[in-house]
């Protein structure tokens, strides 16, 4: 058995060749640092029973080299996913505002969302936040916000401030901030006059897949709608796509309203060991079924 592998911009791709003959095919849109959303998994008729799913995912982990991958998948390949090391996510949404009614109906019959509002029991209880609030001196009032699909002009020090307050005060990388916007397919910026206050980027296919990343704002700014409307604007970039994201699970409130829809069937791998503590937040408990699914 043959492997190719392809890169396209944010997408890549591993196929198996017996002879020539293709016989597995897997595709994933990927930042190349740190996220990842597999978007295409088949296998020929006549080789399922051979495991070629479990090997072509394992396969693409090796290729991506990221920290976290997702997937939405169907019933059926659930243990194929769980042999592999994914969990069920709790905490992933797809935007649904953007696709025409036939797909997006498609999309309900095949069972990928839980109930709009849903929540898993412990959600029902305050979180602590990960941001010390406390010390941080709120806007009573900010003037109009200007949004903007563009990096034109974009000052990635200040992307990478923005990013760095909005997610605990953590001081991040910020080479690495100017190469994944830089080569994020849709980029989404807010800004009050000339002041940066909220970002975020996507990365695509350029078909029919993207994964929003790096929603953040200023928590300064926070509590005017700038979050939500960053989210929408730049989802609204992507119509007739599937649009996915995830969130921090003291954020789930914030996405589990009209426009998105929590995903029923979404996986997630995660690189390394993620404490229990942390990862009860953000994953199902291994081999997990809801009631109907037994």
């Amino acid at each position: 058995m043959e492997i190719s592998e392809k890169k396209e911009g944010s997408l890549y791709s591993v196929t198996f060749l017996d002879e020539n003959k293709e016989i597995g095919h897997i595709e994933a849109i990927s930042d190349g640092h740190e996220w990842s959303r597999i978007t295409e998994l088949k296998v020929a008729p006549g080789y399922e029973g051979e495991q070629i799913e479990v090997k072509l995912i394992e396969s693409i982990k090796k290729t991506l080299k990221v920290h976290h991958i997702f997937a939405v998948t169907e019933q059926k390949l659930f243990p194929v996913y769980e042999k592999a090391g994914f969990f069920r996510s709790k905490t992933s949404f797809t935007f649904t505002e953007t696709v025409n009614g036939e797909t997006l109906k498609d999309w309900e019959d095949a069972g990928l969302f839980l109930p709009e509002g849903f929540r898993f029991e412990e959600e029902f209880y305050p979180r602590k936040s990960f941001i010390d609030n406390g010390s941080i001196e709120k806007k009573k009032d900010v003037g109009e916000i200007r949004y903007s699909d563009t990096l034109d002009g974009a000052d990635f020090n200040e992307i990478n401030r923005v990013l760095s307050k909005a997610f605990g005060g953590h001081e991040r990388d910020a080479n690495k901030t100017r190469e994944v916007f830089s080569t994020s397919e849709k980029v989404e910026l807010a800004f009050d006059g000339s002041t940066l206050v909220g970002v975020a980027r996507a990365v695509t296919d350029n078909k029919s897949n993207a994964l929003i990343l790096n929603v953040a704002v200023d928590p300064c700014y926070q509590g005017f709608h700038i979050g939500w409307n960053i989210v929408v604007k730049l989802a609204e970039q992507l119509p007739d796509y599937s649009v996915f994201l995830n969130t921090h699970p003291g954020a789930v409130g914030f996405y589990n309203r009209k426009g998105f829809r929590r995903n029923r069937t979404a996986f997630c791998y995660t690189e390394g060991n993620m404490p229990l503590e942390i990862s009860k937040g953000f994953n199902l408990p291994e081999g997990y079924r809801f009631p109907d699914e037994y």
